[in-house]
């Protein structure tokens, strides 16, 4: 079997994407990784012949490779419509509420002065809206802190060093501003791993910054949230990804959904994963 990994070679070995490549190899299967890295891709002479693909960059290049790879009829681990769909958290937060899945009441706007109304009715968290592994997020408790939040933001534009939403330079106004409520929660936030119908969860501190809270606490058995990770997983249609979510009063919110997410801690991951992909390559 030839698999064209999609992503950015391992750092480490004790990452799971590591054991993953590994276990893949050991099993016979031929993998070549494609990266950015790779250098000269020449697109004429590059032949889409692989078995099976692992999409899992977020970039441009693997984007392309996998829509390409997608519009030919191959195989991806995860398809490339589901992948895409969680990487817009406008359309992931649609999607979730069309599907009545527990999520936060979400605001879309182009200029931050515009949330002023809704930070003063409820605490809010404000992010970037293609931002990745919790950077830019900014949470008002109240309508104080929204206000430094906006003279933050304001003295960054004038700098030239806004990173509050956009990776192209656009001045404030001009980039679209991704909001949510900030629902009251147990004192720290759950992170699901699933790998098909498998769901290994754990409960950590945010942000979490030390390799030990990386990892967390296992949190066992609850039929509740493994339940509402599998119900995201069918919404989007991925068998490898992750949920972010909090436990309010009412039971469990979904904050995020991720594809491919580092699968840190999860029991045997490498070899669940690689063993998964092989049994469903065909």
């Amino acid at each position: 079997m030839r698999i064209c990994f999609l992503m950015e070679p391992p750092r480490s070995k004790s990452s799971v994407t590591y054991d993953v490549l590994n276990g893949l190899q050991s099993s016979g299967a031929d993998v070549e990784v494609v990266t950015e890295r790779s250098g000269l891709v020449d697109l004429q002479n590059f032949k889409f012949d692989y078995d099976v693909y692992l999409f899992k960059s977020h970039s441009p290049l693997a984007e392309s490779l996998a829509a390409a790879a997608h519009y030919r009829g191959a195989k991806l681990f995860n398809e490339y419509p589901a992948t895409m769909k969680v990487r817009d958290k406008v359309l992931t937060a649609t999607m979730l509420l069309q599907a009545g899945i527990p999520t936060p009441r979400t605001f879309i706007t182009d200029s931050i002065e515009t949330l002023r109304p809704v930070v003063r009715e409820m605490p809010i968290v404000v992010k970037p809206w293609k931002g990745r592994r919790g950077q830019g997020i900014e949470i008002c408790m109240d309508e104080a802190q929204f206000d430094d939040l906006v003279k933050r933001r304001a003295s960054d534009a004038e700098s030239g060093d806004d990173d509050g939403g956009g990776e192209d330079g656009t001045a404030l106004g001009e980039r679209l501003i991704f909001a949510q409520e900030f629902e009251e929660h147990e004192p720290y936030d759950y992170k699901a791993y699933a790998v098909g119908d498998y769901v290994h969860a754990i409960k950590r501190i945010f942000p979490a910054t030390t390799k030990e809270e990386k990892l967390g606490t296992p949190v066992g058995d609850d039929p509740e949230l493994a339940h509402l990770v599998r119900r995201c997983g069918e919404v989007f249609g991925l068998q490898l990804y992750g949920v972010d979510l909090v436990k309010t009063p009412k039971g469990f919110s979904v904050i995020e959904v991720n594809c491919f997410p580092g699968y840190k801690g999860v029991p045997q991951g490498g070899e669940r994963i690689s063993q998964f992909i092989l049994e469903n390559a065909s």
